[in-house]
Protein backbone atom coordinates (compact mmCIF):
# COMPACT_ATOMS: atom_id res chain seq x y z
CA UNK A 1 0.00 0.00 0.00
CA UNK A 2 1.19 3.56 -0.79
CA UNK A 3 2.03 5.99 1.51
CA UNK A 4 0.74 9.71 0.85
CA UNK A 5 1.63 12.25 3.74
CA UNK A 6 -0.71 14.87 4.40
CA UNK A 7 0.24 18.01 5.33
CA UNK A 8 -2.52 20.02 5.61
CA UNK A 9 -4.67 21.76 8.51
CA UNK A 10 -7.91 20.37 9.70
CA UNK A 11 -10.95 20.49 8.92
CA UNK A 12 -9.46 19.37 5.62
CA UNK A 13 -7.36 17.02 6.81
CA UNK A 14 -9.55 14.53 7.77
CA UNK A 15 -11.33 14.95 4.15
CA UNK A 16 -8.21 14.62 2.31
CA UNK A 17 -7.74 11.19 4.05
CA UNK A 18 -10.96 9.52 3.59
CA UNK A 19 -10.32 10.38 -0.23
CA UNK A 20 -7.10 8.15 0.00
CA UNK A 21 -8.46 5.45 1.62
CA UNK A 22 -11.03 5.09 -0.49
CA UNK A 23 -8.85 5.19 -3.74
CA UNK A 24 -6.55 2.71 -1.39
CA UNK A 25 -3.69 4.96 -0.35
CA UNK A 26 -2.31 4.75 3.73
CA UNK A 27 -2.46 8.35 4.28
CA UNK A 28 0.12 9.40 7.15
CA UNK A 29 -1.49 12.74 8.93
CA UNK A 30 1.26 14.91 9.65
CA UNK A 31 -0.55 19.22 9.41
CA UNK A 32 2.16 21.14 9.45
CA UNK A 33 -0.34 24.24 9.78
CA UNK A 34 -3.70 25.50 11.20
CA UNK A 35 -6.27 28.26 11.26
CA UNK A 36 -6.67 30.61 13.92
CA UNK A 37 -9.16 33.55 14.34
CA UNK A 38 -8.13 36.71 13.74
CA UNK A 39 -9.59 39.85 15.91
CA UNK A 40 -11.88 41.64 13.78
CA UNK A 41 -13.47 45.31 14.42
CA UNK A 42 -16.81 44.92 13.76
CA UNK A 43 -17.93 48.58 13.91
CA UNK A 44 -19.00 49.66 10.17
CA UNK A 45 -17.87 46.54 9.19
CA UNK A 46 -21.26 46.21 6.62
CA UNK A 47 -21.24 50.68 5.92
CA UNK A 48 -22.16 50.77 1.76
CA UNK A 49 -21.71 47.32 1.01
CA UNK A 50 -24.12 44.96 -1.09
CA UNK A 51 -23.09 41.77 -0.96
CA UNK A 52 -20.60 39.31 0.82
CA UNK A 53 -17.99 37.71 -1.10
CA UNK A 54 -16.00 34.18 0.79
CA UNK A 55 -13.60 32.33 -0.79
CA UNK A 56 -12.64 30.07 2.17
CA UNK A 57 -14.85 27.93 4.42
CA UNK A 58 -12.51 28.86 6.55
CA UNK A 59 -13.19 32.59 6.71
CA UNK A 60 -16.27 32.00 7.60
CA UNK A 61 -15.75 29.13 10.49
CA UNK A 62 -13.41 32.31 11.88
CA UNK A 63 -15.57 34.83 11.40
CA UNK A 64 -17.03 36.24 14.94
CA UNK A 65 -21.02 36.37 15.45
CA UNK A 66 -21.06 39.88 15.41
CA UNK A 67 -19.44 40.06 11.74
CA UNK A 68 -21.71 37.57 10.68
CA UNK A 69 -24.90 39.07 12.67
CA UNK A 70 -23.85 42.22 10.55
CA UNK A 71 -23.65 40.81 7.10
CA UNK A 72 -26.34 37.86 7.26
CA UNK A 73 -28.81 39.80 5.38
CA UNK A 74 -26.46 40.75 2.46
CA UNK A 75 -26.62 38.29 -0.24
CA UNK A 76 -23.41 36.15 0.17
CA UNK A 77 -21.86 34.80 -3.18
CA UNK A 78 -19.43 31.23 -1.93
CA UNK A 79 -16.79 30.20 -4.03
CA UNK A 80 -17.99 26.48 -3.98
CA UNK A 81 -20.18 24.02 -2.55
CA UNK A 82 -18.27 23.64 0.54
CA UNK A 83 -18.19 27.14 1.23
CA UNK A 84 -21.87 27.92 0.81
CA UNK A 85 -22.41 25.19 3.28
CA UNK A 86 -20.37 27.29 5.85
CA UNK A 87 -22.21 30.30 5.17
CA UNK A 88 -25.84 29.02 5.64
CA UNK A 89 -24.67 27.28 8.55
CA UNK A 90 -22.92 30.66 10.10
CA UNK A 91 -26.08 31.75 9.34
CA UNK A 92 -25.97 34.36 6.31
CA UNK A 93 -29.31 34.35 4.89
CA UNK A 94 -28.95 33.78 0.73
CA UNK A 95 -26.07 32.33 -0.25
CA UNK A 96 -25.14 31.74 -3.88
CA UNK A 97 -22.86 29.11 -4.82
CA UNK A 98 -20.17 30.00 -7.38
CA UNK A 99 -18.29 27.98 -9.79
CA UNK A 100 -15.68 26.64 -7.38
CA UNK A 101 -12.69 28.61 -8.50
CA UNK A 102 -12.14 32.09 -6.95
CA UNK A 103 -10.96 33.77 -10.45
CA UNK A 104 -14.18 32.41 -12.47
CA UNK A 105 -15.97 33.63 -8.89
CA UNK A 106 -14.67 37.43 -9.29
CA UNK A 107 -15.41 37.49 -13.01
CA UNK A 108 -19.02 36.34 -12.43
CA UNK A 109 -19.17 39.30 -9.98
CA UNK A 110 -17.28 42.07 -11.49
CA UNK A 111 -20.05 43.41 -13.85
CA UNK A 112 -23.21 43.05 -11.24
CA UNK A 113 -20.95 45.22 -8.59
CA UNK A 114 -18.82 47.81 -10.38
CA UNK A 115 -18.81 50.87 -8.28
CA UNK A 116 -19.87 49.22 -5.44
CA UNK A 117 -18.96 47.55 -2.37
CA UNK A 118 -18.28 43.62 -1.46
CA UNK A 119 -17.25 42.99 2.09
CA UNK A 120 -14.98 39.53 1.11
CA UNK A 121 -14.12 37.68 4.05
CA UNK A 122 -11.16 35.82 3.69
CA UNK A 123 -7.46 34.83 5.62
CA UNK A 124 -4.39 37.06 6.07
CA UNK A 125 -2.94 34.45 3.95
CA UNK A 126 -4.71 34.35 0.45
CA UNK A 127 -3.56 34.37 -3.16
CA UNK A 128 -4.61 37.96 -5.03
CA UNK A 129 -6.56 36.83 -8.26
CA UNK A 130 -9.91 37.60 -6.76
CA UNK A 131 -9.34 40.85 -5.47
CA UNK A 132 -7.28 41.65 -8.18
CA UNK A 133 -10.06 41.14 -10.74
CA UNK A 134 -12.68 42.39 -8.88
CA UNK A 135 -10.69 45.65 -8.34
CA UNK A 136 -10.06 45.78 -12.32
CA UNK A 137 -13.94 45.67 -12.58
CA UNK A 138 -14.01 48.74 -10.67
CA UNK A 139 -15.74 47.00 -7.70
CA UNK A 140 -14.44 48.00 -4.22
CA UNK A 141 -13.50 44.94 -2.41
CA UNK A 142 -13.37 45.63 1.22
CA UNK A 143 -11.38 42.58 2.94
CA UNK A 144 -11.71 41.88 6.36
CA UNK A 145 -9.73 39.23 7.48
CA UNK A 146 -11.24 36.29 9.97
CA UNK A 147 -8.09 33.88 9.80
CA UNK A 148 -4.28 33.72 9.84
CA UNK A 149 -2.48 30.19 8.58
CA UNK A 150 0.56 29.60 10.87
CA UNK A 151 3.08 26.89 11.28
CA UNK A 152 2.90 24.41 13.88
CA UNK A 153 5.64 24.18 16.29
Amino acid sequence: MVRVLVTRPEPGASRTMRRLEDQGFQPILLPLTETVALPVDVEGVANNAVAVAVTSANAVRHAPREIVAALAALPCHAVGKRTAEAARAAGFLSVSEGPGDAEALADALAGGFTAKTIIYLCGRVRFPAFEARLKAACVDVRAIETYDTVTLD
